[in-house]
């Protein structure tokens, strides 16, 4: 894994934006910080961040319904361990370690289970982007900070225009994919003139599998669920947020976190770092001192806010994988090695193709 280019790309990008985290950094500030923090408060923020992932697993339960009826229970620790994978990780390699731990154990093919969850992450940009738009615009403040050491300044209005194109394009790609035959066709030309003819067939019979999983845009009702999950999903995690900000002792309106959430979580989307770092803590600390707070408890903050999102998931991730009867290597062999294998995984008995509650 530690040869992998992109592993390397993600280690200096946190590198990168770690250093303008800590230009001129009061450290004594932050320890102060950390001293006077209530870690009871702090770690009662877990639970709801965990509900909150429990939220987004229906939303992609729904996604799936047209592919597989799997139930939420099986879900989780898919998700969970992919978090874990997101987390170790550059590129977002942990929505290949799902397809993968979604056909190996739900025998499901792996391509449909990829286009399913390239329209779970597509929901987190078409939640995100909105919120961000709609806090700036109240709150009338924060809409753009400059960067330590550089001359750059981020406006944050920028930011949400930069992702509306990206998401918004991936988005109707994806709903012309699903509805569109001419579309479809066109897809599988383009496969065909760029993939030798070796490789063809199954190369074409994983793009068919994809778009089989792309069918719930189909589905006003499981569209419409999902976007309420995910609404709901990410508004527990702003609540996380304010919880450690209230166990940091940083006395800001409830905006604010949404505000961070949307900023922070859609710069770690274009910035694919091993779990967001650097890029993370920088945004949110410039929220938040962008809020008024004082320099030392937005870093303190940023730092522990994320230290809590990272590290119990990989604990969990850990122990589900446990259960699972898979190692790292092996998990992480298989993601990339076969998550596009073609094809439904062999089922002994049909029954056992979905797990229904």
């Amino acid at each position: 894994m530690l040869r992998s280019r992109r592993v390397w790309f993600g280690f200096a990008i946190s590198l990168i934006f770690l250093g303008l985290f800590f230009f001129r950094t009061d450290f004594g500030e932050i320890w102060n910080s950390f001293k006077e923090a209530n870690y009871a408060i702090a770690f009662a923020s877990l639970p709801v961040y965990f509900a909150g992932i429990w939220v987004r697993t229906i939303r992609w339960q729904y996604l799936l319904r047209p592919v597989a009826k799997v139930s939420t229970a099986r879900l989780y620790p898919v998700v969970i361990v992919g978090l874990m994978a997101n987390n170790l990780i550059p590129a977002r390699a942990g929505e290949l370690v799902r397809a993968y731990l979604l056909g190996e154990r739900e025998r499901v093919s792996k391509a449909a289970a990829l286009g399913t969850i390239a329209v779970d992450r597509l929901f987190d940009g078409i939640t995100l982007v909105p919120m961000l738009l709609i806090v700036v615009a109240f709150t009338g403040g924060g809409e753009q900070f400059s960067l330590p050491a550089v001359d750059w300044t981020i406006n944050l209005v920028q930011l949400a225009v930069v992702m509306t194109v990206l998401f918004g394009g991936a988005l109707a790609v994806l709903f012309l994919l699903a509805f569109s035959e001419a579309s479809r066709r066109k897809a599988d030309e383009l496969i065909t003139q760029l993939t030798p003819a070796r490789f063809r067939p199954s190369v074409e019979g994983l793009a068919h599998s994809f778009f089989e999983g792309l069918q719930a845009l189909r589905s006003p009702t499981d569209m419409s669920v999902a976007w309420v999950m995910s609404l709901v999903s990410w508004l527990l995690e702003a609540t996380m947020y304010y919880i450690v900000g209230l166990a940091f002792e940083i006395d800001i309106g409830f905006q604010h976190y949404l505000l961070a959430t949307a900023a922070a979580n859609l710069a770690i989307a274009v910035l694919a770092s091993q779990g967001g770092i650097g890029p993370f803590e920088l945004v949110t600390k410039q929220v938040f001192i962008a809020a008024g707070v004082a320099t030392g408890a937005a870093e303190a903050y940023a730092i522990g806010l994320h230290a809590l999102v990272l590290l119990p998931v990989i604990i969990v991730g850990f122990y589900f994988l446990g259960t699972m009867g898979m190692s790292l290597g092996e998990m992480f062999r298989g993601a990339t090695e076969g998550a596009a294998g073609a094809g439904p995984a062999p089922a002994d008995d049909p029954a056992e193709e979905a797990h229904t509650p």
